[in-house]
């Protein structure tokens, strides 16, 4: 089977599984057998993880590797709750969650670079009030663009195992729901919380940075310092400066457990009242996560304190209530129901701030419902104390490059001790990468 002819038949291998294999357990070994023989999953499989590769020459001078990178996630979903006025309210949603695109490699023996474009704005869900209602496609914005120089093997460093030096766009991660790409992600969304720490632009995209990243033994450091200036394209160093740092250890190897790991972050942003800020232009913010799990079960968590600050991703001065300090903390436990088929996700959240409207949920969906219902009142999702419930399934046909990913997720939102909203979201996504 060639390229073409893989991607060609990749929709009908797909089908193959939801139809016949749906809990990933109720087949026999005689028809899992016939499966195999019929569709070659395993062999289909290993081509897509591969389907991008289409240059490796590890010998030459100039580059020695690339690779195309491509992710499709499509997404519906559903919410079922009720406003601070206790109006009953529900909505249904179709969307590309994502459609991006890039191309990595290596080249010159140290070097590595990094390219993903975010190819799609869905903005079909929205009404027409607010700009909205049409499916755009072409660059948006970069993902990543970034190179990187393998410092350590150029200068032989043999203090450390690995230096790594890197300027361009990346990710500043803090929740451990951000350690992982959107491609291997567990839940169907991340928690609003783990994106309030997240390092984001003023158009919710990964800034401009530079960093030095090295590993000894079980450490792994990460030093950096991000710019809140905003581009399409590669950015600037016009506006705030964020510096950010991160320590990771990896106690598995000397752990009764097979997995036992700790990180600390933390980043402070300085920047004045006519520049762009990041997060939202949050002050400063430590995370602190830990990561253990045996045989088919792990459990991941996340406890972050910070402050809101006092000006707004765009520089200009934030309300009294939505300054203030915040803390928070995220649970996700998850089990292998089938080992690599199918997974059980669940995930608690409780987070809390000084000030009356210093959070906001996160949600994809509530406040959409809000724009599309005038009459409803969410207090633009903003609140004091949130507490979120998700119970999901996740089944993989390809491992983590095909899967399906379905979610349910209870949210309770307050300011001041009244509901701003509370209600039901179901959601379920079909993602694809290589």
């Amino acid at each position: 089977m060639n390229k073409l002819s893989f991607a060609r038949d990749l929709p009908k291998i797909a089908l193959t599984f939801l139809l016949l294999y749906p809990l990933g357990n109720s087949f026999s070994q005689d028809s899992e057998k016939a499966l195999e023989n019929t569709v070659s999953i395993e062999d289909d499989c290993a081509k897509l993880r591969n389907f991008g590769k289409f240059y490796d020459k590890p010998e030459a001078n100039g580059l020695q590797s690339a690779k195309l990178f491509l992710s499709y996630q499509h997404q519906i979903g559903h919410i079922d709750g009720e406003d601070s006025t206790g109006k009953s309210f529900n909505d249904d949603f179709e969307e590309f969650r994502r459609f991006w695109m890039g191309l990595s490699g290596t080249f010159g023996t140290y070097w590595k670079f990094k390219a993903v474009s975010q190819l799609s704005n869905d903005r079909h869900n929205y009404p027409d009030a607010s700009g909205g209602n049409y499916r755009q496609w072409g660059h948006e914005t970069f993902r990543a663009a970034n190179i990187t120089f393998d410092a350590g093997r150029f200068w032989d460093v043999s203090a450390v195992d690995s230096l790594e030096l890197g300027y361009g766009r990346r990710t500043g991660r803090m929740a451990d729901e951000w350690q992982r790409s959107s491609t291997v992600i567990n839940c169907l969304e991340r928690s609003s919380f783990s994106n309030k720490l997240w390092l984001y632009d003023k158009e919710k995209g990964n800034p401009m940075a530079t960093w030095a990243k090295w590993k000894s033994g079980i450490h792994t450091f990460d030093a950096a310092v991000f710019s809140g200036t905003y581009e399409d394209y590669v950015g600037g160093w016009e506006d705030s400066k964020v510096y950010y740092a991160s320590w990771l250890g990896d106690y598995s190897e000397a752990s009764s457990y097979d997995l036992q790991e700790y990180w600390i972050s933390f980043y402070k942003q300085d920047g004045g009242n006519t520049e762009d800020h990041l997060a939202g232009g949050m002050d400063w913010a430590l995370s602190l996560v830990n990561r253990i799990g045996n045989g088919p079960w792990a459990l991941h968590s996340t406890l972050a304190f910070g402050d809101n600050g006092n000006l707004s991703k765009s520089g200009s001065a934030k309300s009294i209530d939505q300054q203030g300090d915040f803390w928070g903390v995220v649970l996700m436990p998850m089990y292998w129901i089938k080992d690599e088929k199918l997974k059980l996700v669940g995930r608690y959240l409780h987070q809390r701030s000084d000030q009356a409207n210093g959070l906001k949920l996160n949600s994809r969906y509530v406040p959409l419902a809000g724009a599309r219902d005038s009459d409803l009142n969410l207090n633009g999702g903003r609140g004091d104390s949130h507490h979120g419930l998700y119970l999901g399934l996740n089944y993989y046909l390809c491992g983590e490059h095909l899967k399906i990913i379905s979610g349910i997720q209870r949210d309770d939102l307050c300011s001041e001790g009244a509901d701003v909203y509370e209600g039901w979201t179901l959601g379920t996504s079909f993602r694809i990468w290589f």
